[in-house]
């Protein structure tokens, strides 16, 4: 009987301990050059790469895919998704492309950049979630947007972060305060601390689904947090399952807004949405970390986004030097669905950092 309930016991432990590294954000902020120095990783790019190349190399086997537009002023855009890059680049950036330079990138792990993880990590679940967040968590993404500034020969970056790329270049603006000249933070996801309440994506496409469309997401969802099993898959597989969220979310637009633009995207990343998914955990708070932002901040909110404006409210309550600003008429990608409104806001603002 003993030795029974000692079983039973370290079973329990084992189950609770698994359920709070589960729920624990594997991501620390102010930690990206130790946990690279612990890899054996460095900031160093390789020498001679142009700007405009069409991939950059950042580190040893990882080449991230690149398109740049326009003359003038340096753009870095940080797409969303997470792991989802824009197949194009936006309208907005084609407009105001005669005085400034965009440059979009796909983030490792999706698009046409490299992967690092093809097959499933070896060892147990811990050691998984730790090899896959370590090589495509936030700490990478953070990294890789330091080694972009230096290939770009800039001292200090102008970042236009979109929906989860927001949370990304806000992060790298409290990482680096002395490097960011200016943070454009467009639909950034409220994702500042966790659990995000009613701003959660999630919940705001779950209130817009019909009942059919509500038992998909909820076993999605499921699916998606099962980390043990989803650990066991390999890229294709993970990826597939996370564009199998792109129709529930056009479904909860257009139920919405029937008008409603929903913009193409290149291929999604499948280790790198959970890499992402294992940097956040379930509980963070972030919010005095981000105090440490120094550039000035302008936040775009799309009045008819799903996202309510005081969930984006949030995060620029979080940002010593931020604003927000609403443009009507359009929802999560006020770039394409107001190209000239959202260029004229994004010059402005520029031209009154400048000054």
């Amino acid at each position: 009987m003993a030795v029974a309930l000692g079983a039973v016991a370290l079973l329990v432990g084992a189950a609770v301990g698994m359920w709070w590294w589960m729920g624990r954000a594997l991501f620390e902020p102010g930690t990206v050059e130790q946990v690279l120095a612990e890899r054996g990783e460095t900031l160093e790019v390789p020498p001679g790469q142009r700007a405009d190349a069409s991939s950059w190399q950042v580190a040893p086997g990882v080449q991230l895919h690149h398109v740049a537009m326009g003359q003038g002023r340096d753009l870095v855009v940080v797409h969303g998704g997470p792991g989802l890059p824009p197949a194009a680049p936006w309208r907005a950036a084609v407009l105001a492309s005669d005085t400034l330079r965009w440059h979009f990138y796909d983030q490792r792990g999706c698009g046409a950049s490299s992967r690092p993880l093809i097959h499933a990590p070896p060892g147990g679940t811990w050691q998984a979630m730790q090899a896959v967040e370590a090589r495509l968590g936030l700490a990478a993404q953070l990294a890789d947007l330091e080694r972009i500034r230096r290939l770009l020969g800039q001292e200090r970056l102008t970042l236009v972060g979109h929906s989860f790329g927001a949370l990304v270049a806000a992060l790298y603006a409290a990482e680096w305060p002395e490097r960011v000249r200016a943070l454009v933070l467009v639909a950034p996801a409220p994702l500042v601390t966790m659990p995000a309440g009613d701003g959660d994506l999630f919940t705001q496409v779950r209130a817009r689904l019909d009942p059919e469309g509500q038992r998909a997401l909820e076993a999605w969802m499921e699916r998606t947090f099962d980390f043990p099993s989803r650990l066991k898959e390999d890229e294709a597989r993970l990826a597939e399952h996370f564009a199998d969220f792109g129709p529930l979310y056009a479904q909860a637009m257009q139920r919405e807004r029937p008008e409603a633009l929903l913009p193409g995207s290149g291929a999604p990343g499948g280790w790198l949405s959970l890499g992402l998914y294992l940097s956040l955990g379930r509980h963070h708070d972030w919010s005095a970390w981000l105090r440490r932002v120094r550039a000035p901040t302008l936040v775009i909110h799309g009045a008819e986004d799903l996202q309510p404006r005081a969930a984006t409210a949030r995060v620029v309550q979080a940002l010593p030097h931020a604003r927000l600003v609403e443009l009507s008429g359009s929802g999560h990608f006020p770039f394409e669905e107001q190209p000239e409104a959202f260029a004229a806001t994004l010059r402005a603002f520029l031209a009154e950092v400048e000054h």
